[in-house]
């Protein structure tokens, strides 16, 4: 099905809007997950039992990027800088914790660090 010209340019208005705010959503639900739900205890206990050194003190810098950088997302502010980080720290996931093809995490997350290369790329939409 082909897009009409209108309907294009309201994708590339609000669509890139919306893409930007659900990427955020997913870290900044995550984090604060991690925070209230799991615990940053349990977090740093998991970290630790998958190998990631200084699993334990390493709990509190992800909670927090998670939870600013996804923030930051939603509401557009410094959304490259934010993006950025967020890849670097998908990517160290990746690597630390999905490199089996089986997983199918694995290709959720290069998949996700496709969408962030596009807000890197694009900025924060709404053009």
């Amino acid at each position: 099905m082909m897009m009409s010209t209108e309907h294009r340019e309201l994708v590339r208005k609000y669509g890139t809007i919306i893409g930007r705010i659900l990427m955020g959503l997913l870290f900044f639900g995550g984090g604060l997950g991690m925070l209230f739900m799991q615990g940053p205890e349990n977090v740093g206990l998991y970290f630790i039992s998958i190998g990631v050194p200084f699993g334990a003190l390493m709990a509190w810098p992800v909670i927090i990027l998670k939870i600013v950088a996804g923030g930051m997302l939603m509401v557009g502010y410094r959304v490259g800088v934010a993006a950025s980080a967020l890849i670097l720290f998908t990517l160290g996931t990746t690597l630390i914790a999905h490199m089996d093809p089986n997983d199918t995490n694995l290709f959720k997350n290069l998949a996700i660090v496709g969408g962030l290369l596009y807000v890197v790329a694009y900025g924060k939409g709404g053009r």
